[in-house]
């Protein structure tokens, strides 16, 4: 998988550790430069320090969960712009009409697609 995203960043947030290294080397492949944070509080915290050009977050989480993650980067002047694009296992639509009710830019199923994942960060990359 190629891609052309070379100096972008990215953030994972996600609970499980071998979740956040297969997106991080699925990103990494494409070319983005990847920070990891272990739930939506600890994700806000790393944005707010140093804006990324895209979020990728699950949405069961500890702490903060992904929802209330988008809900807190949308609602802030300085982070609005930043794609923020939910993961998760549940495939229930009531998933994805919160998320998208709180914001967020696009919606990955896990296992995440190779496929699926560059035409997601493609369709985003206008915004960045």
């Amino acid at each position: 998988m190629s891609g052309d995203f070379k100096g972008k960043r990215a953030l994972v947030v996600d609970d499980y550790h071998s979740m956040r290294v297969t997106l991080k080397e699925l990103l990494e492949e494409l070319g983005f430069s990847v920070t990891e944070a272990e739930n939506g509080l600890e994700g806000l915290e790393k944005a707010k320090a140093d804006p990324f050009d895209i979020i990728f977050t699950d949405i069961v989480m500890p702490v903060m969960d992904g929802l209330e993650l988008c809900n807190e980067v949308k609602t802030n002047p300085n982070l609005t712009r930043i794609p923020v694009v939910v993961l998760s296992t549940h495939t229930d639509a009531s998933y994805l009409v919160k998320a998208i009710g709180m914001g967020a830019d696009d919606y990955v199923p896990k296992p995440i697609e190779r496929a699926l994942l560059l035409k997601v960060v493609t369709r985003l990359s206008d915004g960045y």
